[in-house]
């Protein structure tokens, strides 16, 4: 099994636990976690991570810029499967109410260019059985 992580786990885990990894043992854990190909470092969450809370994220893990690390979501295009989802499933029908088509459609748009939806995107693709942390 694969494990992918969103930006905010990201920050939380550099902000909250690694102050207290005094002898290095979890930033050890994460470095050959990824090392191995055990987690995934999808590209749109680290482009999120270079500009989020400073780049924190790729300040205490350097290593992750590198393209080895990074695994491209360019290629994963949702599928009509996919937009019935996230047109009837992954949206509160109250707040789609108060949208114009237009609104919906800008904010769907900006939803599929976003790290979550590749998150989403590459799990319900890939051939590998991955496991989202967030």
């Amino acid at each position: 099994m694969k494990v992918i992580i969103d930006t905010s786990s990201l920050i939380s885990l550099v902000r909250y636990y690694l102050p207290f990894d005094k002898n290095s043992i979890l930033f050890d854990f994460i470095k050959n976690k990824i090392e191995s190909g055990e987690i995934l470092i999808l590209d749109a969450v680290l482009k999120e991570c270079r500009y989020t809370s400073k780049g924190i994220v790729v300040d205490k893990f350097p290593y992750i810029n590198q393209k080895k690390y990074q695994t491209k979501t360019d290629n994963i295009l949702p599928t009509r499967r996919f937009f019935n989802l996230l047109e009837n499933n992954f949206i509160n029908t109250s707040a789609r109410a108060k949208l114009s088509d237009v609104e919906f459609e800008n904010r769907k748009n900006k939803f599929l260019n976003s790290a979550d939806a590749k998150l989403i995107l590459y799990s319900m693709f890939s051939k590998e059985k991955i496991m989202i942390v967030t």
